[in-house]
């Protein structure tokens, strides 16, 4: 795969004319990013606003999965080096709000699983087709953490607080059907048909005046703008309270111990 803007290879970025296709490529691990990914996000959206030759971008995962959140090597690094975990919270705050600011819009194609970041990822995309395979998740919770700070800032806007709460509390999978209902993605689409829907929808939009589709984004995504402002600062201060407390150690260890008992079977 090719490597457009000097990334890891793991995060892939090739052009087809104005469109970039962003691919997640760690497929044996389902796309879960390490922690040399997760810090080049910010690159990654500095590198696509700072293209003036690109219109619009597709975000999807190689092999089965969109992305199955942060890696065990990553997540046994913040649990271990707390200086480390608040870097973390800091790049997270970064990639965020690049995200947010990237002028072009970016569709999501999640192939698969998109879980805790793989859902940050799918959901701040300006576009969300979900395959039939495919599903979202918010488990944070279930390991002792607070809600992800991309969710914190999305998902609230996109439906219900009532449901959102919901999703959020349980970390109950999202099938894509009910993402459609719920408003946190666009429309479900056959697997087969994933990318080329999305690369239809990409000219579709190719096709606009150029300036008045970033502009029009550039508004659209004032709400999130708001949202971040009002949100992301607490969202990354508790996560990091979060990450550093007995409860969180005591179920990570547990959950990292059953881990290397199934690796060494």
């Amino acid at each position: 795969m090719s490597n457009l803007y000097d990334l890891p290879d793991e995060i892939s970025v090739s052009a087809e004319g104005a469109l970039r296709v962003i691919t997640l490529n760690r497929p044996e691990d389902m796309n879960a990013s390490t922690s040399e990914m997760l810090f080049s996000f910010p690159k990654l959206f500095q590198a696509l606003a700072a293209d003036k030759q690109a219109r619009v971008a597709i975000l999807t995962g190689a092999g089965r999965a969109f992305s199955a959140g942060g890696d065990m090597n990553h997540f046994v690094k913040t649990l271990e080096d707390p200086e480390f975990a608040a870097e973390v919270q800091e790049n997270a705050r970064r990639t965020i709000h690049g995200f947010i600011d990237v002028p072009i819009p970016i569709i999501a194609a999640v192939n698969g699983p998109a879980v805790g970041w793989g859902a940050t990822l799918a959901t701040l995309c300006d576009i969300v087709l979900m395959s039939e395979n495919s599903f979202i998740a918010e488990p944070h919770i279930n390991i002792g953490l607070v809600v992800g700070d991309g969710i914190s800032v999305s998902w609230p806007l996109y439906m219900s607080l009532l449901r959102a709460k919901e999703l959020i509390f349980t970390g109950e999978r999202i099938t894509p059907q009910r993402a459609v209902e719920y408003g946190l993605a666009n429309r479900v689409v056959a697997p087969d048909a994933l990318m080329g829907e999305a690369r239809a929808l990409a000219a579709k939009m190719i096709a606009q005046p150029a300036n008045a589709l970033r502009e029009s984004k550039k508004l659209m995504n004032s709400y999130l703008h708001r949202s971040a402002a009002s949100m992301l600062d607490t969202t990354l201060a508790r996560q990091l309270t979060a990450t550093l407390s007995d409860e969180h150690h005591a179920i990570a260890s547990e959950f990292i111990s059953n881990q290397k008992r199934k690796s060494q079977n």
